[in-house]
């Protein structure tokens, strides 16, 4: 059998290699897929698949049918498929080399577009698990659809009309998961065609995770077709007055209807994959150790509506597998309840008194905009204790909110940080408010003034952090500071080694020699400079004459991880602004670790310098002393000291946070810092999980453009020439096989 399926698999196969039409399909498809890929991931500046991934769905809908049109439909038209199949195989056999032979052949398309990870490799470091998780989701879309193409191969001997069929049945497929449609149908219809849409199914492997219920929904797409094709293929060849000719439609119909109840009902079944860096999907280790480890009863209480706007579903959707880990994580002391105030009374009247109110979603539907009111939202419970989320909104963090919240309930010694204040510095209620509220979910955060009556930091102190102080700090705090070091406290300590007047745009010298001493004494120090790196920095926008632009400046660069060090655990980079390089040339290695680095086009300006937007980098900048440049680092002592050290106190300033892209990244930062020196590190890698792909940055626009022209020029100019060298060869063979008294081939 395996034989039989096989010699229908390579005739399929090399049916299409001997036709100049594959090969122009071929080169369509790749040359479109990869002109607006780049064109789009090149704007962006993101090492992802994710513009390709978008477009990909809909190239597919009309090439995958366009490459299926003809294989049983030139059969019938032909008449080769009577001929065929009184050949001793069977219509079984047949159908599966068939489907087999064309799924093989859209694989060696899809797999010459592998040249566009290949080529971001060269700009960024991949998330390798994640792109494997786009093919294998790329694949499983293929399938169901080589399915539906060969079914409505199956169904006409002409192949325009087979195309046709096959884009009008995919199509359907396409939009009736789309919020368009879903909206249009009755609330108890919505669910229902929200299931049976391929593309979430397809957007949700595409996101990194092979969960068992998308997988379930393509083999049960796949599994319908192909039933209905080997249906049209086998009714022609029974008489229908046969008991065979009704077995087989019952058949047939049985295996449709176990397809749909899988499709539908699949939903219930758990099992998933998670193939992104840090399992972002998944529960980490310390909120399985949190859970586990409880000694009283945690109840986890999920208000969710059933009737929710199709929006929203995925949300929902991760929000039931993440309260489902936590539930089998933390045993008989965890319990999860999920309650419908819609349908429940008392569950309304419990939402009610927790205080999870019901929200209201704009609904877009028949030319008309509209809200619908319905609950998402989540309280935890614990000895008398309530905690509440009102409204989950989004995902990405929720297993760190909840984590924390838990701990902060059932914890009862929480570590002290202090703000220290009295030089001008950003506090609580001075452009700091972000960072300190969200320390203050998981510390006891209180204001620390070094005044004279104190002779020491209190024992009571874990941290003490210092964000940007405007006055030099006296020989005596500086003195407090350094012992408390010394007896093992910790100090977070962000310090510009300049000041930057907005007005006259000018980076003034910074002198700290108190602060300077206690950084030189542990091998670190802030340099009077501002620091640029002309090839990875924040852009700016600039007002011209005819308006605004964007424009890259380099005194705004970007940080990169430099070290594998915890506090680094899921920062990809980290937006500085004017920030001062550090000394470490004397730093002992085993001590202090470098954080946060510039690229290697990366220097700085020795201050005074002017910070003007509009400076002539390429004048003024000599590309032979560019190199890294160390941003922040870390410093642990022998007796439990330990000392973070950033050249700018922006990362955690309230405007930078809100209003740059990376803004969170600096507050992750920020509270991974103060954790590592907490020497409470157990949710840094629940925080951290960061789900945006990494920055793409090309060391040179050689090899940018490499990257972008050789797969856009190169991988279908590969296939022109195989095309050409395999189709002049078999044309060659064919006039060979005529000429008088020679060989018939």
């Amino acid at each position: 059998m395996i034989r039989r399926i096989g010699t229908i698999v390579r005739r399929e196969l090399t049916g299409y290699f001997d036709h100049a039409t594959a090969y122009i399909l071929l080169v369509v498809f790749l040359g479109v897929n990869f002109f607006f890929f780049f064109q789009s991931a090149y704007e962006i500046g993101e090492a992802s698949l994710r513009p390709m991934l978008g477009l990909l769905p809909w190239l597919l809908l009309f090439f995958v049918p366009a490459v299926c049109m003809r294989s049983l439909a030139e059969e019938r038209h032909a008449g080769t498929l009577e001929l065929v199949l009184a050949q001793p195989i069977s219509v079984g056999e047949f159908l599966v080399g068939k489907y087999l032979g064309v799924y093989a052949f859209l694989m060696i398309a899809l797999l010459a577009t592998v040249g566009v990870p290949l080529g971001l490799s060269r700009g960024a470091d991949l998330q390798a698990g994640v792109i494997f998780a786009q093919y294998v989701g790329a694949s499983f879309l293929i399938a169901a659809m080589v399915a539906i193409g060969l079914w409505a191969s199956s169904m006409t001997k002409n192949q325009v009309t087979a195309f046709i069929l096959g884009v009008t049945v995919s199509f359907t497929l396409y939009v009736v998961g789309l919020e368009v449609v879903v909206l249009s149908l009755p609330a108890s219809l919505s669910v229902l065609a929200g299931r049976l849409g391929i593309l979430g199914h397809f957007q949700n492997v595409a996101r990194g995770v092979i969960d068992l219920r998308d997988v379930l929904y393509f083999a049960s797409v796949t599994a319908a077709f192909l039933s209905l094709t080997y249906f049209s293929l086998m009714r022609e060849r029974l008489s229908k007055e046969r008991a065979s000719y009704n077995r087989l439609r019952l058949g047939v119909a049985g295996m449709l209807a176990f397809s749909i109840v899988a499709a539908l009902a699949g939903g219930q079944i758990r099992g998933r994959i998670d193939l992104t860096p840090g399992k972002l999907y998944t529960l980490s280790q310390p909120t399985r150790d949190l859970v586990a480890g409880l000694d009283d009863l945690v109840t986890i209480k999920f208000f969710r509506s059933d009737e929710l706007p199709p929006e929203i579903a995925p949300i929902r959707r991760d929000i039931d597998d993440l309260l489902r880990d936590f539930d089998s994580a933390g045993g008989t002391n965890l319990n999860l309840v999920q309650l419908d105030p819609d349908g429940d009374p008392d569950a309304l009247a419990e939402a009610q008194t927790l205080g999870v109110p019901a929200a209201e979603f704009n609904v877009i539907g028949d030319q008309e905009r509209s809200t619908r009111q319905g609950y998402l939202g989540v309280a935890i419970q614990y000895a008398g204790q309530t905690d509440v989320i009102p409204l989950v909104r989004r995902t990405q963090d929720l297993e760190y909110r909840l984590a924390s919240m838990i701990r902060t309930m059932t914890e009862q010694d929480r570590p002290v940080v202090a703000i220290l204040e009295g030089h001008g510095e950003f506090s609580g209620t001075n452009n700091m408010t972000i960072g300190v509220g969200r320390l203050a979910e998981e510390y006891s955060v209180q204001r620390l003034t070094l005044d004279t009556t104190l002779t020491a930091v209190p024992d009571s102190i874990d941290v003490i952090v210092v964000a940007g102080p405007a006055t030099p700090f006296s020989s005596e705090e500086g003195r407090l500071v350094g012992q408390f070091l010394d007896r093992g406290g910790s100090v977070l300590l962000m310090l510009g080694g300049t000041r930057v007047d907005p007005r006259s745009r000018m980076a003034a010298p910074a002198f700290y020699p108190v602060l300077d001493s206690l950084l030189t004494s542990r091998g670190l120090g802030v340099l009077p400079a501002v620091a640029y790196d002309v090839s990875s920095n924040d852009p700016i926008p600039m007002q011209t004459a005819g308006g605004y632009v964007i424009q890259q400046y380099p005194l705004f660069p970007m940080a990169w991880p430099a070290s594998d060090h915890p506090i680094l655990e899921g920062d990809n980079t980290v937006s500085m602004r004017w920030v001062s390089p550090l000394f470490m040339e004397n730093a002992d290695s085993t001590r202090v670790t470098p954080l946060l680095v510039t690229t290697e086009y990366g220097g700085r300006f020795q201050a005074p310098a002017s910070v003007e937007p509009d400076l002539d980098w390429n004048a003024i900048i000599d590309p032979d002393v560019l190199e890294p440049q160390v941003l922040a680092a870390a410093y642990q002592d022998d007796v439990g000291g330990r000392l973070v050290v950033v050249g700018t106190q922006a990362i955690v300033e309230d405007g930078v946070i809100q209003s740059t892209a990376n803004g969170l990244a600096g507050l992750i930062f920020f509270q991974n810092a103060v954790d590592w020196l907490a020497q409470d590190e157990a949710l840094i890698s629940i925080r951290s999980k960061d789900r945006a792909p990494p920055q793409l940055l090309f060391q040179s626009a050689f090899m940018r453009d490499a990257a972008k022209w050789g797969n856009l020029a190169g991988v279908p100019l590969l296939f022109v020439l195989l095309g050409i060298v395999r189709l002049a060869r078999r044309r060659g063979q064919q006039r060979r096989a005529y000429e008088p008294g020679g060989a018939i081939l």
